[in-house]
């Protein structure tokens, strides 16, 4: 459930079950859907939600992934444990967990207006339950339980009972530390809003604790906590976060880890990627990307950089040739027809075939278009996201050259270009990365946020819908040609077709089959961007997506006016999806555009949060 399909749609429809029922939904689904073969590849590939490398941090002697934790009102028992790894936490809270679970099933209590959700009543789970989740989970992301027992005895058991699943411990009083000390280490909750935090807090630490976890933590309070205790005892802090800026606001006061819970579901699943992005703009630039420069062949981009240039060139021939004399000396030679014969058969055949090819250039330019603004602006600044796009696209795009299987027309000039082509690719995925450049940060939900998410909704069903399309003609393609529309403009039937163009079906069927597999490969591309891509910042993804857009639905949908084919059937599609197309641009302008969020790192700390300067400290700790 990303965040464009989470507030836009899902959201609103999941909070009219009621917050209980929706909750458990949510869960039975995650569950179902991380426990199918292929079902942790899906989440990667919706949301692309795991943290960079930069942001790998060490807290308690545990080294996490990234500085965001997910609290136990998201996943109390940890039944979904597995999805819930992949969406970018480092730092996962589970329980409370006891001996023997009072089995209730709260109501939550769900306030869009103040950010809080709150059960009717504390549940409790078996320490059976726990353990059997965290096996199944198999240490997909470390976990701190929470133990709620206050008696000893049954904290030591329980702490026994899970010490080679759980990565560290919480408790409600130094007192226990002790009991559950001895195999992890151990973090003691506090209210941050007591009077008594910090004699609590201090009592902590010198029972031996590792650091504290604080509940309904504000930045006021982590700060004078971290002066109390000092720099090595780790503190995690769980307030109210439902914008990166307020983990921010954690961090920058001292905070080691900050726990994500209500947010999650006020703000959208998206929530902790987009507070790692923040993080990310405060820390050092790394170098600017490379220029345009023969040693650039090193890297990837270099060569996604040519395939969109090649693909773009394409079109441009492509173009020319189909609004002039539309087939190629070698095609007459492959059908034995020439030009004039052709349309000596059926006057309307050159501009049914001008209306194809004109199609299939437009696609082509916009693929070009795409593959160039991503290879530049994405892979060269070490965007993953843009260098899976462009390959998965072409990849896809490659492999529909073998339709001519279907239709038995092999096309020389075709093969030769894609085998070109194809290496490109090929060099794109071998070659390494360029360093990824720092985000801009969307510190804020903003008015263009929340707009943008439909435009990207719509950008992502358009892909979608494209890539459909692309199937359907290809079916076509190689296998009846020609649909009813056709036959109706060309006056003639199937079989009169079938008699009298023996030699040009397989002909046309090649155009109709290629222009299936342009749109395939261009839907992926756009559908792709769109789910991985869009953000504030990323005005090069609008202006790319504005050209390579509105250039080829204006040649597709103006062929067919030129030649006379203009069916409101045939011309629906392409009429809805051009309004669709500049729909988004309209939703996403203002939110792709924003290069500032709310505050800079320039405006806040000038140094980097204590959790990212501080690892010397733990290791010499």
């Amino acid at each position: 459930m990303p965040d464009w399909s989470y507030r836009t749609v899902l959201r609103p429809l999941m909070l009219s079950f009621g917050s209980e029922r929706s909750r458990r939904l949510a869960m039975t689904m995650l569950r179902t859907l991380s426990r199918m073969p292929a079902g942790l590849t899906v989440i990667d590939f919706l949301g692309h939600m795991r943290p960079d490398e930069r942001l790998r941090t060490r807290a308690a002697g545990i080294d996490l992934t990234g500085p965001i934790a997910l609290g136990a009102l998201v996943d109390p028992s940890g039944q979904a444990l597995p999805a819930f790894s992949r969406f970018g936490g480092g730092l996962v809270e589970l329980g409370p967990v006891v001996e023997r679970g009072n089995g209730i099933i709260p109501e939550w209590n769900v306030d869009l207006q103040s950010g809080e959700i709150a059960p009717s009543v504390t549940p409790t789970f078996d320490v059976d339950v726990i353990a059997a989740n965290l096996a199944r989970s198999s240490g997909a992301v470390p976990a701190c339980v929470w133990i709620g027992e206050s008696d000893p005895a049954a904290v030591r058991r329980i702490a026994d009972r899970l010490r080679d699943s759980a990565a560290l411990f919480a408790v409600d009083t130094p007192e226990l530390v002790a009991a559950a000390g001895d195999h992890r280490p151990v973090l003691v909750r506090i209210d941050a809003s007591h009077d008594d935090a910090d004699e609590l807090a201090r009592r902590a630490v010198d029972s031996g604790a590792a650091g504290l976890w604080l509940m309904d933590a504000e930045d006021a309070a982590v700060r004078a906590l971290r002066k109390s205790v000092g720099p090595i005892a780790a503190i995690v802090a769980a307030g109210h976060v439902n914008e990166p800026a307020d983990a921010w606001r954690f961090l920058d006061a001292g905070a080691d880890v900050v726990v994500v819970s209500a947010g999650l579901v006020l703000s959208g699943p998206g929530l902790v990627k987009r507070c790692n992005e923040a993080i990310l703009s405060t820390m050092p630039a790394p170098p600017e990307p490379e220029p345009l420069s023969l040693d650039a062949g090193r890297r990837s981009w270099f060569w996604a950089l040519l395939l969109g240039t090649a693909m773009f060139s394409g079109g441009v021939m492509a173009a020319i040739i189909g609004s002039t004399r539309v087939v190629m000396p070698y095609d007459e030679s492959l059908c034995g027809l020439t030009r004039a014969q052709m349309a000596s058969i059926n006057p309307r055949l050159l501009p049914f075939m001008a209306h194809d090819r004109l199609s299939l250039a437009g696609t082509m330019l916009s693929i070009g278009i795409l593959y160039g603004a991503l290879a530049w602006f994405g892979i060269r600044r070490g965007e993953h996201w843009a260098r899976a796009a462009v390959i998965a696209s072409a990849t896809v795009g490659f492999f529909t050259f073998f339709y001519f299987l279907g239709f038995e027309y092999f096309d020389p000039f075709h093969a030769f270009v894609t085998a070109i082509l194809t290496q490109f690719t090929v060099l794109c995925v071998a070659l390494p990365a360029s360093p990824r450049q720092l985000p801009v940060a969307e510190w804020r939900e903003s008015r263009a946020w929340r707009r943008g998410q439909w435009g990207q909704l719509l950008f992502v069903m358009i892909g979608a819908g494209l890539t459909g399309a692309g199937v359907v003609i290809s079916v076509v393609g190689c296998t009846v040609v020609f649909v009813d529309t056709d036959l109706a403009f060309m006056r003639t039937t199937a079989a009169q077709l079938r008699v009298s163009f023996d030699r040009l079906v397989p002909l046309i069927a090649h155009d109709r089959a290629t222009l299936g597999g342009m749109l395939i490969a261009n839907g992926i591309v756009v559908w792709l961007a769109a789910q991985w891509g869009m953000r504030a910042g990323a005005r090069w993804l609008w202006i790319a997506l504005a050209w390579s857009g509105n250039i080829a639905f204006a040649i597709a949908i103006g062929v067919h006016l030129v030649v006379g084919y203009d069916s409101l059937l045939h011309l629906a599609p392409a009429f809805l999806g051009w309004a669709a197309w500049n729909t988004g641009l309209l939703l996403t302008r203002d939110w792709l555009a924003d290069q500032a969020g709310l505050p800079r790192a320039s405006t806040l700390s000038a140094a980097p949060p204590l959790h990212l300067a501080r690892d010397d400290v733990d290791n010499r700790a």
